[in-house]
């Protein structure tokens, strides 16, 4: 029993390793629009609010709240998304409030299962404005909650490539099904792929709620979980699992059945099989964002390979090499190393198109979390593939390249027993040595794919910040800032400076925004004074992409405007 607790304690170590560097969890829908705009003063109040998200989102957890200066809400409950747009949330306001400044704070499910959470506020009259930047009206996710979401996320990728194990029985070494401690493992694998999926449906509540582990077994918040995408896909790989333990307690052992009815049972399990590695791809990145079918192949394609490929690794590791069962592992080492071979192929390509979908522009590779993420997993890839390749070597050396030679020159190969062991040994001893850094890295991977489902990709992620010096008429220069330069909230700042370069204080500093191609604006921005020369807005609302032109008036006397135009690019 030592064996598979240690490589089980090895799984959970890396894991545990990548839960203590692991980040938030973070979406990548960001909000597009709002109407009323962040920081905009409207004459009378509007009937409703609206928030518009770059991709669908669910608010069945969530909620879409508005309240008045003094914290009383003035909203009618009851959340809808006009036109049935799901990239839409609304909510009603009651009729005939008063001049006042009013904070919305809103809390919705994006398309890859996490929860975006903020806020932002507008005026009705010639009332002050209450800054909203940051604020959370209701809580944010519970710490507890996201780590517990976390290491269920883990537990589930351990459990698929433990049950990934499975095909090693079937294809490569067959008489490994009647061996106990084999069958374990794949059915260990299994529980931790079930237990997971359980846990999500029970956890998703609260996360997207922003509740605590105490509202686990909430019936609205269940019954919310499984009207969602995400719940019915947990649900669906839950029926799936079912049916794969029924196919695995036929196949194993696999002894004493017709042909027939084993090769039946093969068919299918292997069908079942890749739904229940789709529904992982339905319930994260590859749900969302562009080309979300070829995404979701690609993704099943991937966890495949990566299940087959780690799963015989263990059961390798662990059952078969400390067996020394001659006669199987000249059977089984070469079927695996053609495997393996081909499931790094497709490990490969699949993660180079997923790269090339998540990770854009190129500089986001090494200036976001999820690329140097990514850069890390890809440098363990490459060492693992050139590990591999090792443990390649070694068995085409050891059951390839000696039975071609001896079936040309059979009649001159005499071999003593004693030389026979001796080369037997050295080969175990490296493929041991192989193969057991060849799982560790593995694990390794593993823990940094778990990271990376729940980092925001780094598209979504990626800071572009726009930055232009203007020439007043007045002399000097006006530095503008614009962070991250991204339809939604953005900061605008905006410095001073005289001929020498130096702050310079002026008597006031106003800027408008207008996307002439859509007729919006121009919008008139509110700017701080942060400093000497310093002028700063952090709730200013770019709701489209596009070319927005900023003008910056920069008032140095009673008579005396410099007037500035910069054409800002907002993706």
């Amino acid at each position: 029993m030592r064996r598979p607790l240690t490589v089980l304690a090895l799984l959970a170590g890396c894991l545990a390793g990548g839960l203590a560097g692991a980040a938030p969890a973070a979406a990548h829908a960001v909000v597009v629009a709002t109407d009323p705009a962040d920081a905009a003063r409207l004459a009378t109040a509007p009937e409703q609010v609206t928030i518009t998200f770059s991709e669908q989102v669910t608010f069945g957890s969530g909620y879409l709240r508005v309240v008045d200066s003094s914290g009383r809400r003035v909203d009618t409950g009851g959340l809808r998304s006009p036109g049935n747009d799901s990239t839409k949330i609304s909510v009603g306001l009651r009729p005939g409030l008063p001049d006042d400044s009013y904070i919305v704070s809103y809390r919705v499910v994006s398309a890859d299962s996490h929860p975006i959470d903020g806020a932002y506020s507008f005026v009705v009259g010639n009332g002050p404005l209450v800054a909203a930047t940051g604020l959370v009206l209701g809580g944010t996710s519970d710490p507890v909650v996201g780590a517990a979401f976390t290491v269920t996320r883990w537990v589930s990728f351990a459990g698929l490539v433990l049950l990934g194990g499975l095909a090693f029985l079937l294809v490569c070494w067959p008489a490994g099904r009647e061996v106990g401690l084999a069958r374990r493992l794949v059915w260990t694998g299994w529980s931790m792929a079930a237990a997971a999926a359980v846990l999500g449906v029970l956890l998703q509540g609260p996360y997207g709620a922003g509740t605590g582990l105490g509202q686990t077994f909430s019936p609205s918040l269940l019954a919310s979980t499984l009207s969602t995408t995400y719940g019915r896909m947990l649900c669906v790989r839950l029926i799936l699992l079912a049916v794969l333990a029924v196919l695995v307690s036929r196949l194993l052992p696999g002894s004493g059945r017709p042909e027939q009815a084993q090769s039946r049972d093969e068919d299918l399990t292997a069908i079942v099989g890749l739904g229940v590695l789709a529904t992982y791809g339905g319930t994260g990145h590859a749900a969302a964002g562009s080309q979300p079918t070829l995404a979701l192949l690609s993704d099943s394609a991937h966890l495949s390979a990566v299940s087959v490929w780690v799963g015989g690794l263990v059961l390798l590791t662990v059952c078969l090499l400390p067996s020394r069962r001659t006669e199987e592992m000249a059977a089984a080492l070469p079927r695996f190393s053609r495997i393996a071979l081909g499931a790094v192929s497709v490990i490969v390509v699949t993660g180079t198109y997923q790269a090339w979908r998540e990770v854009r522009p190129l500089q986001a590779l090494w200036t976001t979390g999820y690329g140097q993420l990514l850069l890390a997993k890809i440098s363990c890839v490459l060492l693992i593939i050139a590990v591999a390749n090792l443990s390649r070597l070694t068995v085409r050396r050891r059951y390839v390249l000696p039975v071609a030679h001896a079936l040309s020159i059979q009649d001159t190969v005499v071999a003593t027993v004693a030389v026979e062991r001796s080369e037997e040994d050295r080969m175990l001893r490296r493929l041991r040595l192989s193969v057991g850094l060849e799982l560790t890295i593995a694990a390794a991977v593993l823990a940094l794919a778990s990271v990376l489902v729940s980092t925001a990709p780094a598209r979504a992620s990626y800071i572009h910040p726009y930055s232009g010096t203007l020439t007043l008429a007045a002399g000097g220069t006006a530095k503008l800032a614009v962070t991250p330069a991204r339809s939604g909230a953005n900061t605008v700042r905006v410095s001073v400076l005289d001929a020498a370069g130096r702050p310079r204080d002026v008597r006031d500093v106003s800027l408008t925004a207008a996307l002439p191609a859509e007729q919006i604006g121009p919008l008139p921005l509110t700017l701080t004074k942060v400093g000497a020369g310093q002028y700063q807005s952090t709730t200013v609302s770019l709701p489209r992409p596009g070319k927005w032109q900023l003008v910056v008036r920069v008032r140095t006397s009673e008579f005396d405007v410099s007037v500035a135009q910069a054409d800002v690019p907002v993706r």
